[in-house]
């Protein structure tokens, strides 16, 4: 399904369902058991993006880094588990890993 620039398939919805929900948690302030809400929120809206603009993505790579990603959310701060993905997914890409 096309959206714009943006293209999504089935796996992509999964996402997009998460990105609401977590929406919904820190707008009516429920507790998640480990993880910050901001920050998968956060994770879950560039997941989407860097999905939704390149399609040509290989689906078991980009869940080993999303998940890679997710396990160091529990112990690390936003801004560097930010800097993680970001970083780890355009060397991958530069190495045509993804």
């Amino acid at each position: 399904m096309y959206l714009g620039p943006f293209y999504f398939d089935t796996k992509e919805l999964f996402l997009l369902v998460a990105a609401v929900l977590l929406g919904f948690a820190l707008y009516f302030d429920w507790p998640l058991w480990v993880f910050e809400a901001r920050t998968l929120l956060t994770l879950s809206i560039l997941m989407l993006i860097t999905k939704g603009l390149l399609k040509s993505i290989h689906n078991d790579v980009f869940f080993f880094h999303a998940l890679i990603t997710l396990l160091l959310a529990i112990f690390l701060s936003t801004f560097q588990v930010i800097l993680f993905y970001i970083l780890t997914f355009v060397l991958l890409r530069l190495l045509k890993v993804i």
